[in-house]
């Protein structure tokens, strides 16, 4: 299954209104409760750095929910946000501040600068004597990013035993790492199973460790669509919807992308119960609550190449190449999808889509030069759609035979393979055909050829759950609970 990339989700203090005064204090600030405002080390955060902190977030908000939630983060911005939060932890004696910096870590990581992102999570930590499950889990959901998994699974492990009553976090992203390294036996699964139990003991509305029940279900079912462990992942989303829609009508981006990660989830649980209509409207659901979820945009448009509705599967591999230029997958699939619409355009606008689906089966290929995919889709253009002349049929026929290498035994390919020797056999004859009548062109099919699919549906990852929970959910730290 693909993975998503994980992102924290901003912390926020319970915070009194906005003073506007510059000079530093060390009045405790209170909050709308009457209660001070603490740290997650228990200190008390004095007006200043309150103030602070407080524009600091407001500022992050508004680029995360910029571009219809798609954020507007630039290099620039990030240091100019990440300089706010390191006010605010200024305005703290020694910087005592872990909020501060850790939402410092996370404004770095919207922009993938990893080291700055490090060290300011590093010191979240330090402020907070070591004990803030936060800042660990967000290092290991980094670790994990960059496949680490071994270093992600000890950074959720140590932020548990740190946290264990309030670390559902934790909990959540130890259980993915878990179920994604296959387990076997009654014992592996487990221990999956008990880290989502703790995680939802902790916070039951928790929508990531939600997700993670209904795709420990979903791997359990195994191949059969008619196992009960299907029908209980689809339960699970089902519940895990009504308590997303329960939560709030103006979801925060940090809920919506949870809730978008539900719905992806729900997607596959239906493609593997064959209720194809159904994954339609939830992967549709899951792009919609999340513009940037890239999965949900290449399981929409792979669903839609299975019915030919090659409009749809343009747009939305388009968007998902938006996200992520270097998906092999989606490339081939925005190919796909501009082939089939060539077959239905007038003459004047063929020869252009089927240029682009070759440059976006080439684009495919230099992403990963050993993949079979590209090799049969270009195979297949050049053999059907280029104009079937001697030298188009050769270069199709060395394309098809570099598939059929590729391919090998490959239970994904087989039915392709044997498709592909076909063809090649095909083009043998009409190559020595066309040569014995003087050269000239072969010609163009009624109906386009079979291709392999453009890419298995993609699946999220069990942290749909951000590495700290959705910000409208955040009580005040420490002793403002």
């Amino acid at each position: 299954m693909k993975t998503r990339g994980l992102s924290g989700a901003l912390v926020l203090l319970t915070l009194s209104a906005c003073s506007g005064r510059q000079t530093t204090t060390t009045t405790p600030a209170v909050a709308a409760n009457g209660q001070t405002v603490t740290t997650a080390a228990g200190t008390a955060v004095n007006e200043t750095a309150n103030t602070r902190f407080n524009s600091a977030a407001a500022t992050m908000r508004q680029h995360d929910e910029a571009n219809g939630n798609r954020g507007d983060w630039t290099p620039e911005t990030c240091n100019v946000v990440a300089g706010l939060f390191e006010q605010a932890a200024n305005a703290q004696q020694n910087g005592n501040f872990p909020e501060a910096w850790f939402n410092r870590g996370l404004v770095y990581d919207r922009c993938g600068m990893a080291e700055p992102a490090t060290t300011a999570l590093n010191r979240a930590l330090t402020a907070a004597n070591g004990n803030y499950c936060r800042a660990k889990v967000q290092l290991g959901v980094m670790a994990y990013r960059r496949r680490d998994v071994a270093g992600a699974r000890q950074a959720f492990e140590q932020a548990i035993q740190q946290d264990q009553t309030h670390c559902v976090e934790g909990y959540t992203n130890l259980a993915m790492v878990l179920r994604e390294a296959n387990p076997t036996t009654p014992q592996e699964w487990g221990a999956v199973v008990r880290n989502i139990r703790s995680a939802l003991a902790l916070d039951d509305r928790y929508l990531p460790a939600r997700t993670q029940l209904a795709l420990s279900y979903l791997q359990q079912a195994g191949d059969d669509p008619n196992s009960q462990r299907i029908f209980l992942a689809g339960l699970v989303c089902a519940q895990a919807a009504q308590v997303a829609q329960s939560q709030n009508a103006e979801l925060s981006p940090d809920v919506r992308s949870f809730t978008a990660d539900l719905y992806n989830t729900w997607g596959i649980i239906d493609i593997r119960r064959n209720e194809i209509i159904k994954a339609l409207e939830h992967f549709r659901r899951a792009y919609t609550l999340n513009p940037n979820m890239f999965e949900a945009w290449v399981n929409y448009g792979t669903i839609n190449l299975s019915f030919r509705g090659y409009q749809d599967a343009k747009e939305a591999f388009e968007h998902a190449i938006a996200l992520r230029d270097d998906s092999y997958d989606a490339h081939i699939g925005l190919g796909v999808a501009l082939r089939g619409l060539a077959l239905t355009q007038p003459d004047t606008e063929r020869a252009q889509t089927l240029a682009r689906a070759q440059q976006e089966y080439e684009r495919a290929r230099t992403l990963d030069a050993n993949r079979p995919d590209a090799y049969y889709n270009l195979g297949v253009l050049n053999m059907n759609y280029m104009g079937g002349a001697i030298p188009v049929l050769r270069t199709a026929r060395e394309l098809l035979q570099q598939f059929v290498q590729r391919a090998g035994s490959t239970a994904r390919f087989v039915t392709s393979v044997g498709n592909a020797t076909r063809h090649i056999r095909n083009i043998e004859q009409t190559i020595t055909a066309l040569e014995a009548v003087g050269g000239g062109a072969a010609p163009a099919p009624a109906t386009p050829a079979a291709t392999p699919p453009a890419a298995a549906p993609a699946a999220t990852p069990a942290p749909a759950a951000a590495p700290a929970p959705a910000a409208g959910q955040t009580p005040a730290p420490g002793a403002s609970q």
